[in-house]
């Protein structure tokens, strides 16, 4: 989220889409860490709000569409009833 309120939105979706295995999403929300760490870790939520600022917008961000998104044409985003973050 940082990085998209920086005008760095390549940085972004680069950090919420490394393919590490830390960075695993799984249908049932679970991020799993370790194979010793069983407990339910809400990463989906993490990753759904910053891709939300990302396209709603936030406060200051010049009313452009999507100024969390490149404006390049490597991306389409649309979205319906996000309200932008503070």
């Amino acid at each position: 989220m940082t990085a998209a309120r920086l005008g760095e939105p390549t940085t972004a979706l680069d950090a919420l889409l490394m393919p590490i295995a830390k960075n695993v999403f799984l249908p049932n929300g679970h991020n799993p860490q370790t194979p010793s760490l069983p407990v339910y870790l809400p990463a989906n939520g993490g990753l759904l709000a910053a891709v939300a600022l990302m396209a709603g917008g936030w406060d200051g961000d010049g009313g452009r569409l999507a100024p969390g998104f490149p404006s390049d044409g490597s991306w389409t985003v649309r979205h319906e009833g996000l309200l932008p973050s503070p």
